[in-house]
């Protein structure tokens, strides 16, 4: 079964395919704020008002295309999968050039495949005329790299460093529902009370609306398409061949599945090192020149925090961010939101790195090291996990992390041993954490 993503930009947009035939579809409305099937959010707003600009023809597609995707990988349940977990997906896009972005298809399908683990095919036509609002003139400071916000503590060394760095730095956040924006919001006030005039914030926000038919899909595999995806159009929209940055640690871009029940799309690739070479790869195809780079993917969470170029700031304001994957469910377990639960795999990890890095920790709704959760129950399903795969590797040569690490995908030659060496040592990191 495959599921039509219809994507309408605009009151004139009415467009239904023929293709679809009696199979299911999923309707995702742009630039229509009236209309029921409307994405609520700020993007092409936030854009003007923060440049005085609009952003190009085929950074407008690129938007539209990676809103379009996020609101089918949140509305489309897996279940409707034939394993019940990789869904059949058409999207049906208009676009300024359709004769490109045809061009780009395989490209596009080899990306998306790998980063959400889904069977994905594009039709594209022409975007209806687009007639820009009258724009108001920015007092803009002269931007020297974007770089992405997610409010996490890795997002905050690299906007740290390349502040305290003397750079003017456009910070680039994404929130939907839940205390994410809260977050961002506060880290950004203290950054700003520190480098008020190098910093531009861009604080975007995009929520799909829950399907009627469904209770949606929690996975978020495609989140980090619409994240860079925003950045890389803010990056174009301020030109001038900026970077991109993409501040995260090696061992989280890896996501090296520490059980076999991990393996394969059931583990996250965020910004794993081939799903940004894809990425990068079609940014070139459409014409998009925005040069995305990892200036940390051989360093720990731990190297990174030893690493920041201004340690009294990052002390003050590391307590303030969020690395927690559910930061909102003491709501459901009588306890305080907005605490780090503790037990998930970035919380082990930002606790590890922590230790490594001699800096104060966080609160923990539960003290896994003092405190465990039975071994039997969902909340140490991330600690066992660790536990296993450190057992594992006890001991192991240093080919075995090698192995492991061109187990999650392609590696550039290169890379390999710079990705193995990473690994380790976060690894290490984890298990001086755990004993």
């Amino acid at each position: 079964m495959t599921w039509h993503i219809i994507a309408r930009i605009g009151a004139l947009d009415t467009y239904v395919p023929d293709s679809a035939g009696t199979e299911p579809r999923l309707i995702t409305t742009f630039e229509h704020p009236s209309d029921r099937d409307y994405v609520p959010n700020n993007v092409l707003q936030t854009i003007r008002d923060c440049t005085g600009l609009e952003p190009s023809p085929v950074a407008l597609d690129l938007l539209h295309f990676a809103m379009a995707v996020y609101s089918a990988d949140l509305r489309i349940n897996r279940k409707h999968g034939a394993d019940r977990w990789a869904r059949d997906l058409t999207l049906h896009l208009p676009v300024s050039d359709p004769s490109l972005w045809m061009r780009v298809t395989p490209q596009l399908t080899r990306t998306l495949g790998f980063l959400t683990g889904d069977s994905w095919d594009f039709e594209f036509r022409t975007r209806p005329p687009h007639q820009a609002p009258p724009l108001e003139p920015v007092d803009l400071p002269a931007v020297d790299v974007v770089s992405l916000f997610s409010g996490g503590l890795d997002s905050l060394v690299g906007a740290i460093d390349l502040l305290a760095r003397d750079r003017c730095v456009a910070l680039v956040g994404h929130h939907g529902a839940g205390m994410t924006n809260s977050v961002q919001t506060g880290l950004l006030k203290r950054l700003t009370q520190r480098f008020a005039e190098r910093l531009v914030p861009f604080m975007f926000y995009v929520q799909p609306p829950r399907s009627d038919a469904d209770d949606g899909e929690h996975t978020m595999r495609s989140r980090s398409i619409l994240f860079l995806s925003l950045g890389a159009a803010v990056t174009a929209t301020l030109g001038g061949g900026k970077r991109l940055i993409v501040a995260e640690n090696g061992l989280i871009s890896l996501n090296v599945p520490l059980t076999r029940t991990r393996i394969g799309s059931s583990s996250t690739r965020t910004t794993h090192p081939h799903f940004l070479a894809l990425f990068r790869d079609f940014l070139a195809a459409i014409g998009i020149a925005v040069h995305v780079e990892t200036p940390y993917k051989f360093a720990t969470k731990g190297e990174m925090l030893r690493g920041c170029a201004a340690q009294e700031v990052l002390r003050e304001l590391a307590p303030h961010s969020m690395s927690c994957s559910h930061p909102e469910a003491g709501r459901f377990q009588g306890r305080a939101p907005g605490v780090h639960c503790g037990y998930c795999l970035p919380c082990i990890i930002r606790r590890a790195s922590l230790d490594a890095a001699g800096c104060t920790q966080n609160r923990y709704s539960i003290d896994i090291t003092t405190s465990p959760p039975a071994n039997n129950s969902d909340t140490a399903r991330d600690l066992r996990a660790f536990q296993m795969a450190l057992e594992r590797l006890r001991g192991a040569p240093r080919m075995r992390y090698l192995f492991d690490v061109l187990g999650t995908g392609p590696i550039p030659p290169g890379d390999a041993a710079g990705y193995a060496g990473v690994y380790h040592r976060g690894m290490e990191e984890v298990r001086a954490l755990l004993g």
